[in-house]
């Protein structure tokens, strides 16, 4: 079994190291695309006979060439499953079926409203199309299936849940890493820092975060609040220079995400849209409470009060004061990163999403 995975974006990521590492153990021959311009990653190596090679797309100008050059790598190396990420990578995988047929095109969202949100008319149709055009559909949430059924209006019955899964082992509480990490941002060993993971964009949260943010500091002097992530949005950067310096740090993206959320007392993830949140399961790996916002497969992971603190989208007031709330009781805090971490390794481990992702691809060429 030849299986390629092709993304927007780097594919340095753990998802794919975890995806790579997995199948390869199970004898699948795993190749890694991305389509824009990119590098190696830094892990390729470590995992002998995978893969990568890059479309060098730099733009929308240059896709029609991806497609073509996309077409031929399946057909000279006998791919048998392409299976997209992100919404240009599923729009390019599926116009391959013209030029080649013989390889299953695999869509998988990552999304639910974003692209509502954020993108035109143009956008939203496309997304739809590819979703009914590809030959099978994954999804990483059944918050997400359903909005694509009951909001999308997609005509099909198979799309397939792949939980996200994650290695425990990397991501886990190290209390060494939490003091370097803290003097390195400049926050003191008595600062209540809170923070954020995600890339600078809209309908992410920021704003709301720091809005909420006022009233905590103003009730907490010794709170920080520590935000990581890729780009930057001219609204944030504004309503950041409202602060003093020391009190909102953005640390730009951090390669080494367990160390990051080690230095955090309190993770909060006010996003407006999200599929599966990727970086909740992340927080509640290293044993951190975590205040969420209600969005896509926010409430498959979190059973509110018990292992984490489900609020609705863009509710300043609700960031406010579940954050105050636990700020001010560490045993609630303590017992909330407990049991997050328990759900987390129990429930969405690399091994459990790379066993489901391995059975529905030996499914679907036993079919073909």
């Amino acid at each position: 079994m030849h299986v390629c995975h092709i993304c927007d974006s780097s594919v340095q990521g753990d998802y794919f190291r975890n995806i790579a590492a997995g199948l390869t153990l199970k004898g699948v021959r795993v190749s890694l695309v991305e389509l824009g311009p990119g590098t190696p990653p830094t892990w390729l190596s470590d995992i002998p006979g995978v893969s990568y090679r890059s479309l060098e797309a730099a733009g929308k100008l240059q896709y029609p060439l991806a497609v073509k050059g996309l077409a031929r790598f399946l057909r000279d190396e006998n791919v048998d499953i392409l299976h997209t990420h992100l919404f240009y990578s599923g729009l390019i995988g599926v116009l391959t079926k013209r030029l080649h047929r013989q390889t299953i095109i695999a869509m998988m969202r990552h999304h639910t409203s974003v692209v509502r949100m954020l993108g035109s008319r143009f956008h939203v149709r496309a997304d739809r199309w590819m979703a009914e055009k590809a030959d099978k559909v994954l999804t990483v949430s059944n918050a997400a299936k359903a909005y694509m059924l009951d909001v999308d209006h997609i005509d099909r019955d198979d799309i397939e849940v792949v939980h996200l899964g994650f290695d425990f082992e990397k991501l886990s509480p190290n209390a060494e890493d939490r003091d370097p990490v803290r003097r390195e941002f400049g926050f003191a060993d008595n600062d209540l820092v809170i923070g954020y993971v995600a890339n600078f964009a809209r309908g992410k949260g920021h704003i709301q975060l720091i809005e909420a943010f006022e009233k905590i500091a103003g009730k907490i002097p010794n709170a920080r609040l520590l935000f990581a992530g890729r780009g930057e949005l001219d609204e944030v950067n504004a309503a950041v220079a409202k602060f003093s310096p020391e009190k909102i740090i953005l640390v730009g993206w951090q390669n080494d995400i367990s160390t990051c959320l080690n230095a955090m007392d309190i993770f909060v993830q006010p996003s407006l849209s999200e599929a599966f949140s990727q970086v909740i399961m992340e927080a509640m790996g290293v044993g951190l409470p975590v205040v969420a916002t209600n969005v896509g497969g926010a409430g498959e992971i979190i059973e509110s009060g018990v292992n984490g603190v489900l609020i609705e989208p863009n509710d300043v007031s609700a960031i406010a004061d579940e954050v105050i709330r636990l700020s001010g009781d560490p045993e609630l805090r303590q017992r909330l990163g407990r049991a997050a971490r328990k759900t987390v390794t129990e429930n969405f481990t690399a091994e459990q999403m790379v066993e489901r992702q391995f059975a529905l691809y030996e499914r679907w060429l036993a079919k073909k």
